[in-house]
């Protein structure tokens, strides 16, 4: 199949036209025409990742996270960055990226997050897409509702500030770092938001405006990525590799 075939299928269900005007989304390394096999589905893409598409003979690399991100103006193997991009490269493997578009995609990680957890009523959170807001099915004390997130993203670990015995009902979840989506997770009647890379001072402030906070972690909010990119391509005959890629954090 086609990369540029590929691409079609991917921007049809998260358009371009919906990421960041700062973002970085779309092929950012390869050739539109280039044949492909073989797809490593990644949250991120670093040396690790690359090895692990060596090792697998992958084509391209469909991540949520972009290379060349941070306006990169040289490409010098001593760096980090430099050493992926020419190893990318020198191994004919492809790199397509939808971050922001997929975040707040109809079908992207919000909206999973949302199905992970059960919510009904479901609805945008902020008008451009970003987060999702709806109500459990049942009222839960917020040390239950901690525990359905670690068990629900899979974590062993998150975060939380607010009354562990109180009931909470209505859920803001918010993929990544989105701490600026806590104000309107408020105006909405959220008892609760889930998301992730929360700071410090954001915590003690957020949480004095009536808000209970679960910080989840960037990793664990975003990883189901790799099942919406399967979903999409799921069907074209490719063979499609789920990345082993971890969380750059580990929990000791």
């Amino acid at each position: 199949m086609k990369l540029n075939d590929i691409i079609a299928l991917i921007e049809r269900e998260f358009p371009l036209s919906d990421a960041y005007e700062w973002d970085n989304c779309g092929l950012l390394l390869g050739d539109r025409e280039w044949e492909i096999k073989t797809v490593l589905l990644s949250l991120d893409v670093n040396n690790a990742v690359l090895a692990e598409a060596k090792a697998k003979n992958s084509d391209l690399i469909l991540s949520h996270h972009p290379i060349l991100f941070d306006g990169t103006k040289r490409i010098d193997a001593k760096t980090p960055e430099g050493k992926l991009i020419l190893g990318l490269s020198e191994n004919r493997i492809a790199v397509y990226s939808a971050h922001t578009n997929c975040d707040v995609g109809k079908n992207g990680i919000n909206s999973k997050l949302a199905g992970l957890f059960g919510l009904c009523d479901v609805e945008n959170l902020e008008e451009n897409g970003l987060g999702r807001i709806g109500n459990l099915k049942a009222p839960m004390s917020f040390a239950d509702f901690a525990i359905l997130t670690k068990k629900t993203l899979k974590t062993p670990f998150v975060r939380v500030c607010g009354d562990k015995t109180a009931y909470v009902s209505r859920v803001a979840v918010a993929s990544g770092a989105s701490s600026d989506s806590i104000p309107t997770a408020i105006e909405k009647g959220a008892d609760v938001i889930v998301t992730g890379d929360m700071k410090y001072h954001d915590m003690i402030n957020y949480s004095e405006m009536g808000i209970f906070i679960v910080d989840a972690g960037h990793y664990p909010t975003e990883i189901a990525v790799i099942d919406i990119f399967e979903n999409i391509l799921k069907d074209c005959g490719l063979n499609l590799i789920k990345s082993k890629n971890p969380d750059i954090f580990e929990f000791i």
